[in-house]
């Protein structure tokens, strides 16, 4: 038997929460395969004892201002002592730490650059969409922070990718039971959502964007902007009561879901569930797990510059029966891997290779 360790604040944020779920749900056919797991919320005597320490990057949300230097001595220690695995949560695929690869044994992320030597660069505000969106219209922030580059290009084969906030409760109560499952330690709220409704159901609705806009980066807000501004004409895009969102979802054809703080957001798997066909900014520049975003298939994609997105919606409303396909492709995969038949062998597919690659 492997032992894993896992260390995370818990159920207080979407991330986290997404990152805890498996190891909960499945459990038994973890077991099954050999990994006995165990979920810490602190640094406790024997959280070392294991063959892997899965450690949370939100545990250390607050340390790299007032403790930086003891969080990486922290970070060496364990690892002097078994395998520390680092699990970054944050949002987009451009946001990293690079000081943490020296003392680790390998850093996770839920989604990263298929380039990888892209880690070794500096980029505007940490993204590379962001930094797109700076050299092509000059867009800045008033406080740009940028991430520190990985150092030494060896570190880079410690990189590899987790699982993606995706495998969380996104119905309509799942915000609910994750508030619940914070303050009661009943494993029994945890549990994925099943499909509201097929993509070839009535739609009357074309098209729903409900979005916020109050991000405090010029950068993450200039996206969603610039699609408030060609929707103006169209539709309003401002934020409903949840039970009125997931009403709207379900009776649209077309959801569109820009990039935020990361590429991925919490309403694709919104989208998924309730069968209307995602469209959002090309993905192709990363990988995730799972793998949900390929364009024609199980998405639609525009450009960055949202020069084309009138045209792909206008592709789509003309386009049913590639509408509905895609659409239902796309809720399907999602299923695949929350509550279809294999998703748990799926899960411990991955899992297994992260541990041996």
């Amino acid at each position: 038997m492997i032992n894993i360790h896992v260390l995370s604040p818990g159920f207080t944020n979407p991330n986290s929460t997404a990152f805890l779920m498996p190891f909960i749900i499945f459990r038994s056919a973890l077991k099954e395969a050999g990994y006995h797991i165990r979920i810490f919320s602190d640094y406790k005597d024997g959280i070392e004892a294991c063959d892997y320490l899965f450690i949370d990057s939100k545990t250390h949300k607050k340390d790299w201002n007032a403790r930086y230097d003891q969080t990486l001595e922290k970070l060496s220690y364990y690892n002097a002592k078994t395998k520390v695995i680092w699990c970054d949560q944050a949002d987009s695929s451009g946001t990293f730490l690079g000081q943490v690869l020296p003392h680790i044994h390998k850093y996770l992320k839920a989604q990263l650059l298929k380039d990888r030597n892209e880690y070794l660069k500096t980029h505007y505000a940490s993204r590379i969409y962001a930094q797109y969106y700076h050299e092509k219209y000059g867009i800045q922030d008033e406080q740009a922070y940028i991430q520190e580059p990985v150092k030494d290009q060896k570190d880079l084969s410690k990189l590899d990718i987790s699982w993606n906030s995706g495998l969380m409760n996104y119905g309509l109560f799942g915000p609910y039971s994750q508030r619940l499952r914070e303050h009661i330690p009943i494993n029994a709220l945890l549990y994925f959502a099943k499909p509201l409704r097929k993509a070839s159901a009535e739609r009357p609705m074309d098209i729903t964007c409900r979005m916020g806009i109050s991000y405090p980066r010029e950068t993450m807000r200039f996206q969603r902007l610039k699609i408030r501004e060609l929707l103006k004409d169209h539709l309003p895009t401002n934020k409903l009561s949840r039970r009125a969102y997931f009403k709207e979802l379900c009776e649209s054809k077309i959801c569109i879901s820009p990039f935020g703080l990361g590429e991925i957001t919490l309403k694709d798997f919104e989208c998924f569930l309730t069968g209307s066909l995602l469209l959002k900014p090309q993905m192709n520049h990363m990988q995730t797990w799972p793998n949900l975003y390929e364009d024609k298939v199980t998405y639609i994609a525009h450009s960055w510059d949202l020069d084309d997105v009138l045209e792909q919606i206008e592709w789509a409303l003309n386009h049913e029966k590639e509408r509905i396909e895609i659409a239902q492709n796309g809720q399907n995969r999602y299923l695949d891997y929350t509550l279809g038949l294999g998703a748990s062998d799926r899960f411990v597919e991955h899992f297994k290779q992260i541990l041996t690659t």
